[in-house]
């Protein structure tokens, strides 16, 4: 392990100014030093374009208005069966969301709160289009997002249904009745594949 003096040694910088390299070689992933600054090099260039930092412990309400305002637009054309805009604007909230500072306090408790319903919303989306990967996916990181949300394992074993996957499907349907022992969605579900 490099001490930090040693470290310091290692360590160049590009004639820009903007990268991190390895002094020896210039580059900034160098096998000879056993360096990699790819990461710190990326993390830079993102926060090089912040032009104001928000005010400590204050959340951007603009952003949870925005995110609120896709998710509804979303659902607008859900209703309508326009399944193709709904997930147009469910993905742009996603990406909304996701794209919130770090440093924002309570960022990832927004983020978990605002991504599961929207995640769930566009898998729907996903299924009602067949696109039953798709909706897996988005019905997946539903469940990890928000565990004891039972909407998200219907929304699971619905997508594995149509992968054909019938037994993890019932898997996920019970692990949702776990959660919420009286939804009739997960019990109808239940018995539509035979368990």
């Amino acid at each position: 392990m490099m001490t930090s003096i040693q470290l310091q040694s290692e360590v160049g910088i590009s004639n820009d100014g903007d990268k991190i390299l390895c002094k020896v070689h210039g580059l900034e992933k160098c096998n000879k030093c056993q360096v990699d600054w790819t990461d710190h090099n990326n993390l830079t260039a993102t926060l090089k374009h912040v032009k104001d930092l928000p005010a400590p412990n204050a959340p951007n309400p603009t952003r949870n208005a925005q995110v609120t305002r896709l998710k509804e637009e979303g659902n607008k054309y859900f209703k309508q069966n326009n399944y193709i805009e709904a997930i147009r604007f469910y993905t742009m909230a996603v990406d909304l969301s996701w794209s919130r500072p770090l440093w924002e306090p309570l960022a990832f408790q927004y983020v978990r709160e605002e991504l599961a319903p929207v995640l769930s919303n566009r898998s729907a989306a996903y299924l009602s289009l067949e696109n039953y990967v798709e909706a897996y996916v988005d019905a997946e990181m539903v469940t990890r997002l928000k565990r004891e949300w039972s909407k998200g394992w219907f929304r699971k074993g619905k997508a594995l249904v149509g992968l054909g996957r019938v037994a993890e499907a019932a898997e996920a349907f019970e692990t949702g009745l776990r959660f919420d022992h009286e939804s009739e969605e997960l019990v109808k579900a239940l018995a539509e594949i035979g368990h």
